[in-house]
């Protein structure tokens, strides 16, 4: 699996989607209406995920653990109450191969939470995803997109053109099971506590 986006939390997403803009970013709300999120996308599909939160309504929140579905709350409440910074790394898979991702997950152990969800976004392209998150933060959620996000040769105002290293930690018994998982060089998978770096690459001038 290969990066698929990187998040990072901020107080005030508006504030924050003026100030990538002012960085020489090309930057989009995820949604027209009552947006959560805004979006920084790459050459590749790759892509900046600038959070001000997740969406979840309090409600469906009780909802699902109601259900039972207490690891996947505690995940979305830990992005919702988490600091600025980075925060979360997600995998992108091909759709014939996310089974195979999965049942790594199931023969070593791991509960997680699969589903799909879909969002219009304000160009008007509905976008669905299937979703796998596991109950263990340390190791990188992950599913597809059916739409291809890629922009070729695209690079944003600044120079910036993609993603070049993501530093992902997580604990020495999960390091094989997330390398396993994980076969992007862009990604550094060390001992350590969630993403940790963040680092762009830029076109030649």
């Amino acid at each position: 699996m290969r990066i698929g986006h990187v998040l990072y939390k901020v107080p005030d997403l508006d504030a924050a989607v003026e100030q990538y803009r002012a960085d020489g970013f090309d930057i989009d709300y995820g949604r027209a209406k009552k947006p959560y999120n805004a979006l920084v996308y790459f050459a590749d599909g790759s892509y900046l995920e600038v959070l001000g939160r997740t969406g979840m309504p309090a409600a469906a929140k009780r909802l699902f653990r109601l259900f039972g579905k207490h690891a996947f709350i505690d995940r979305l409440d830990t992005w919702d109450n988490a600091d600025e910074g980075l925060i979360g790394l997600a995998l992108d898979i091909e759709p014939h191969r996310l089974d195979d991702a999965v049942q790594v997950l199931t023969d070593t152990g791991h509960g997680f939470m699969r589903g799909r969800s879909r969002r219009t976004d304000p160009q008007g392209r509905t976008l669905r995803f299937t979703g796998v998150m596991p109950d263990e933060m340390q190791i990188p959620f992950f599913g597809s997109c059916d739409t291809d996000l890629s922009r070729p040769s695209f690079v944003h105002p600044n120079g910036v053109s993609g993603i070049a290293t993501v530093s992902f930690g997580t604990t020495a018994a999960l390091l094989p099971l997330v390398e396993q998982l994980c076969d992007d060089e862009r990604v550094d998978v060390f001992v350590g506590d969630g993403v940790t770096d963040l680092e762009f690459t830029h076109a030649a001038r």
